[in-house]
């Protein structure tokens, strides 16, 4: 009884040494951290629109688009929303968002001075960003969605001087999380070009009264 009871466990202990080696020895799934990275603006605004300190604030977002995991759907779903396990972002797409912002609008010129508030200078005007749409859609035509609504403030009188929604939605050539990446800083720089143009309509009579 007692060798039949000895042999009973001898085998458990092995079955389970042997499981765990075999979980152990399964190569895990790697993870994958991406950027974004911007192209230069294609022109300079000389003079620049804005007569003063802009401040870039940090965009905002809901719970799931603001996380490091890449958001995607299927189907043509659009009700349905998923995050990759293995891809992200290297830090929130907020705080990615707010850095190519700064230093895409401060190159272009819309402002002698564009800042973030982590520069603690007084600023004359603020931007200010909703990321309403960031997703990878994964169906027979892949593509990217980012949808922006994008605002500029005077804090002279608090009065919102411009205010629009822009829209990109980009096919890839494939479903590669790269090709995605890709179009997302090809999305980011139409954006922000369409958004100088906006910005550099504005009438000098509507400029000056925001800062009198």
């Amino acid at each position: 009884m007692k060798r039949t009871i000895y042999c009973l466990l001898r085998g458990s202990t092995i079955f389970g040494l042997l499981l765990l080696s075999g979980c152990l020895s399964g190569q895990p799934s790697p993870d994958y951290f991406y950027r974004l990275n911007l192209p230069d603006p294609a022109t300079h605004l000389d003079p620049s629109p804005l007569n003063g300190t802009l401040q870039v604030t940090r965009p905002w977002a809901d719970a799931l688009t603001a996380e490091r995991h890449l958001v995607y759907r299927k189907d043509g779903n659009a009700s349905q929303l998923n995050h990759h396990a293995y891809h992200r972002w290297v830090d929130s797409p907020t705080l990615l968002l707010q850095q190519e912002m700064t230093q895409y609008l401060r190159k272009a010129g819309l402002a002698p001075q564009v800042v973030t508030p982590k520069m603690r200078t007084k600023a004359d005007y603020v931007l200010s960003c909703r990321i309403a749409k960031l997703e990878r859609v994964l169906d027979q035509s892949p593509r990217v969605i980012l949808e922006l609504e994008i605002g500029i403030t005077s804090l002279n009188d608090r009065r919102t001087i411009l205010l629009r929604t822009y829209r990109e939605e980009l096919q890839t050539r494939n479903l590669e999380v790269a090709e995605s990446i890709k179009a997302y800083n090809q999305a980011l720089s139409n954006i922000l070009h369409r958004f100088l143009t906006d910005t550099s309509k504005l009438s000098l009579l509507q400029l000056t009264d925001a800062n009198l």
